[in-house]
């Protein structure tokens, strides 16, 4: 009986003794899951972080574009075929502050109204030496020499001047604009009193004219009435420039503080040329 009970153990010990308990695998399943997860979650961080890293990066490049001018011209806007290339970068949106650019824009639409004025006084000149004969020579060579003159000068001293200015908030340009739009009204000005042989095609040269050619004479008043709008509305933009000067602390002070700086950065450049002659 005891011989029987022993054997019996040991061959329940033999049987079941050295067995491993059952294999967990639910829980095995449940982790491999997890790790997937978990290797899903750092993928899709890390790749927001590359993300967030370009566009930081894209940022900082559009911003030392803006700045520092890195720009490929664009206007005037000329046809690929020409042989001439755009001069200008030129981008109100990109350039100028969005609290700005109205007033850069209504500059520009003013430029390209300058622009049609010239234009126009130079066709009612070539109008009157083809109608007057040579009594008008003057007259229409002067207004095509201002056409050909003027339009680009009024872009670059005036207009381009001002979108500097906003652009690099630079008092000391905003002077220079200021300066050369009050010689702009100036013109403006003469231009709508249309002096007798001055070139421009104005109120004085406009009734004279009418007394040999109604019809010139009345395309001279449509000048006058064009050039007379174009003085008002110069009036009215340097007013609300001068606001915006005003409002975003400019100052003579601190104009005289950037062309000494940019007269003696100028000076430097040139001591360095000399030397290396």
């Amino acid at each position: 009986s005891n011989q029987q009970t022993l054997f019996i153990s040991s061959g329940i010990n033999a049987e079941y003794g050295n067995s491993q308990p059952p294999k967990q695998y639910g829980n095995e399943e449940n982790m491999h899951k997890q790790k997937l997860v978990e290797d899903e979650f750092r993928k899709r961080e890390e790749d927001l972080e590359r993300r967030e890293r370009q566009l930081r990066e894209e940022q900082k490049r559009l911003e030392d574009a803006r700045v520092y001018g890195d720009r490929v011209p664009n206007f005037p806007p000329i046809p690929a075929f020409f042989p001439c290339t755009p001069c200008v970068y030129h981008n109100i949106d990109f350039d100028i502050a969005p609290e700005h650019q109205l007033t850069v824009r209504r500059a520009f639409y003013h430029w390209q109204f300058t622009v049609f004025c010239y234009l126009f006084n130079f066709v009612v000149c070539f109008g009157m030496i083809c109608a007057l004969g040579t009594k008008a020579g003057s007259a229409f060579g002067l207004s095509l020499l201002y056409a050909g003159l003027f339009i680009p000068l009024s872009f670059l001293t005036w207009y381009r001047m001002l979108y500097n200015a906003v652009r690099l908030d630079s008092s000391m340009r905003y002077m220079l604009f200021f300066f050369m739009y009050g010689m702009q009204i100036f013109v403006s000005g003469i231009a709508a009193l249309g002096f007798n042989s001055g070139g421009f095609a104005g109120w004085i040269t406009a009734f004279k004219t009418m007394e040999e050619n109604k019809a010139l004479g009345v395309l001279g008043i449509i000048v006058s009435l064009a050039w007379c709008a174009n003085c008002l509305i110069a009036v009215y933009l340097i007013m609300q420039i001068h606001k915006t000067y005003r409002t975003t602390g400019q100052s003579m002070e601190k104009a005289s503080g950037e062309f000494a700086a940019s007269a003696g950065s100028n000076r430097n450049v040139a001591q360095a040329v000399l030397r290396s002659l």
